[in-house]
């Protein structure tokens, strides 16, 4: 097998975990990243993530099917524990795009499921449904802690001698010559391979797939309820039937999480924050909040707010492709829904980077709308 030195620039959980596949395949790998390993603006930080089988799309039930032995093998390589696997609840009105399509998802791929009906919902998990809604409850489903999900990338990385530099700015790829430079506030890096993992800033490495992604600005509340929901249990949800309306209950302490993957503002992700937009997000997800936990304002209350910035395509599909005529591999994993499939997606983009692998179809940029969309 030919082997030679990959960069890969961004350090979140997608370009760790292709640090370590890399690295894997007998590569030298160097990692930069502008920042630190989970700094707070970076997509991949945060509480905690949702890990999940049950997908309308049966397409991401079955990567979740290679995925979940990845994270495994993680936690047996580091001896470090990454998924509570807690349950889930995915709740909405039935249909071909509603609760039908995610319990045929799971059932397709193996996985237990239970119909909830009446006050179950509220009894196990302390979400109440709305008449006429369906409740299905995922049992290996769960959460991660993201801190912990990249000390783990970070500690397999280090013992396979991958070089990590942080707070190390890449500026440019430069392919002159025949030859790859990367072009860093360090100095200049011969490599032979570039693995582009940068999340919102990719546009910068990679112009012209700028037409095809889209990077959006979402709110995600953290709310503290003055006692636990359900008895403590943590569980996490998703309404299938409201633009992607997420949260997560019981997160230690009392708190709750919530989210909204849609709808989305199309952003520079160097553009500040409008206030309005800002406080628009947080009173409506607060109201929903609220109802769906059957807490008044006096019973919840809101302790944080966290802003994250999402690469997307129009079909929410990941980008993980050979970019034409360069020696550069794009991997924008759609972080509004790809964290948890980071230690694939890390895998397939260094497939492409250090082997003659084929990439997935679906992953191709030839496969995207020509015109990017929230």
């Amino acid at each position: 097998m030919h082997t030679g030195r990959v960069a890969v620039i961004g350090l979140g959980a997608a370009g760790l975990s292709a640090c370590v596949a890399a690295a894997e395949t007998g590569w030298s790998v160097i990692g930069f990243d502008r920042s630190t390993i989970g700094a707070d603006a970076a997509a991949s930080a945060g509480r905690s993530k949702i890990i999940r089988f049950g997908y309308s799309d049966p397409f991401y039930a079955e990567l979740m099917r290679d995925t979940r032995p990845r994270w495994e093998r993680l936690e047996h390589d580091t001896g470090m524990s990454l998924i509570d696997p807690c349950g889930m609840l995915h709740f909405g009105i039935g249909g071909e795009s509603g609760t039908d399509a995610v319990i045929e998802s799971l059932e397709r791929s193996g996985q237990d499921c239970e119909i909830l009906t009446g006050g179950e919902p509220a009894a196990r998990t302390g979400l109440h449904l709305r008449a006429g809604e369906i409740g299905v409850y995922e049992r290996n489903a769960g959460m991660m802690t993201p801190a912990s999900v990249l000390h783990a990338l970070a500690v397999r990385a280090n013992a396979l001698g991958v070089t990590l530099r942080e707070k190390a700015a890449v500026s440019a790829i430069d392919e002159a010559g025949g030859s790859v430079t990367v072009v860093t506030s360090d100095g200049p890096v011969p490599v032979d391979r570039v693995i582009i993992a940068a999340g919102g800033q990719f546009g910068r490495f990679a112009p012209a797939a700028a037409a095809r992604i889209t990077v959006t600005r979402q709110y995600q509340i953290v709310c503290e309820s003055t006692e636990p929901i359900a008895g403590g249990h943590g569980c996490s949800w998703m309404d299938v039937t409201a633009d992607e309306w997420y949260g997560m209950v019981n997160v230690g302490n009392g708190l709750q999480i919530m989210g909204v993957h849609e709808p989305a503002t199309i952003v520079d992700t160097d553009q500040p924050i409008e206030d309005a937009e800002l406080k628009a997000s947080v009173d409506l997800q607060l109201e929903y909040l609220r109802e769906r936990l059957a807490l008044n304002s006096r019973q919840l209350t809101l302790r944080e707010v966290r802003t994250c910035h999402y690469t997307n395509t129009a079909a929410k599909d990941f980008v993980i492709d050979r970019l034409p005529g360069r020696s550069a591999v794009l991997l924008s994993a759609c972080s509004g829904h790809g964290f948890k499939f980071t230690i694939t997606s890390g895998y397939l983009a260094a497939q492409l980077a250090c082997t003659d692998a084929a990439p997935v179809p679906r992953f191709q940029l030839s496969a995207l709308s020509t015109e990017a969309q929230p």
